[in-house]
């Protein structure tokens, strides 16, 4: 009996240590898991960080230029991390889990060569630009590799919007237009245009005086201001008010145009049309529809 017993207990020993060892697998298994787990998040809070910062950078690199930059490369939606670009460190190329983001910016249908600041959709709402982790399982969903972009799965999603940079472009550009404006109107300022003693009289055809060559219809003339003037204004081809102010004093051609890319529009804003100012007509695009913007 006693030695019967002694084989029971060993028997019991090694049924213990059996269940032993399971459950130390099954705590080792979560501990894995758990710091699967935390190794994701810090991964995560990282990749979200250098999103924003991208973002800032993008947002600060429209307001300088009125445009986003190209994708790096040639065929690639890389992060254009250049010192002529975002000027960022090569690390803002990768996100927390060593994988390349995915960088895209919007294109007009028309001026292929300018950014579209609402031509991008992120999670419903129009932006100008996108930034993408494909996450922890380190892919980017194939829905996500182009507008409308969206969170889903473990994909980060970041828009790039920069509707505040384009309404600072926008004033600023206003401005600059209505100094010229106001520069060119100060030119035929107190002309005697009909001869008779008067200046900026009513009833005048025509001036002489222009500061090039050519006779046009001062804008200081009873009706006639600056909106109103021939087809040639000083040997220049009229097209549109905005384009010979651009053209007379020289300025970057990218100003005729406000960041929806629209030209500036040169109108009457009171009835009077002695009263006339430089305008965008907005993100709509038509005029009179309550986001059109006036300096």
């Amino acid at each position: 009996m006693p030695r019967e017993n002694k084989f029971k207990n060993k028997g019991f020993a090694l049924l213990e240590l059996l269940l032993a060892l399971g459950i130390l697998g099954i705590i080792a298994a979560f501990a894995i898991s758990i710091s699967y787990s935390s190794r994701n998040i810090v991964k995560t809070n990282d990749t979200k960080k250098k999103m924003q910062k991208i973002a800032r950078a993008a947002e600060e690199y429209y307001k300088g230029h009125g445009d986003l930059p190209a994708p790096a490369g040639t065929g690639t939606n890389e992060i254009p991390v250049g010192t002529s670009e975002l000027n960022l460190e090569q690390t803002f190329r990768l996100d927390g889990w060593g994988s390349y983001f995915h960088y895209d910016r919007a294109l007009d249908s028309t001026l292929t060569s300018r950014t579209d600041i609402a031509g991008i959709t992120v999670n419903g709402k129009d932006v100008a630009g996108v930034i993408v982790s494909g996450g922890p399982d380190q892919a980017i969903d194939p829905g996500n590799l182009s507008s409308p972009y969206a969170t889903t799965g473990d994909d980060l999603v970041l828009g790039i919007n920069v509707a505040e940079q384009a309404l600072a472009i926008t004033l600023s550009d206003l401005q600059v237009l209505h100094n010229k404006a106001q520069a060119f109107d100060a030119i035929f300022a107190g002309v005697d245009n009909n001869s008779t003693g008067g200046v900026d009289e009513d009833g005048c055809i025509k001036v002489a005086g222009c500061p090039s060559s050519g006779i046009t219809n001062d804008p200081n003339c009873g009706s006639a201001t600056l909106d109103n003037i021939s087809s040639f204004m000083c040997g220049y081809v009229i097209t549109s008010t905005t384009a010979f102010i651009v053209d007379f004093y020289a300025l970057n051609s990218a100003i005729l145009l406000d960041p929806w890319l629209n030209e500036y529009v040169w109108g009457s804003l009171s009835g009077n049309i002695r009263y006339h100012k430089f305008f965008s007509v907005g993100p709509d695009g038509i005029p009179g529809n309550g986001d059109d913007i006036i300096l």
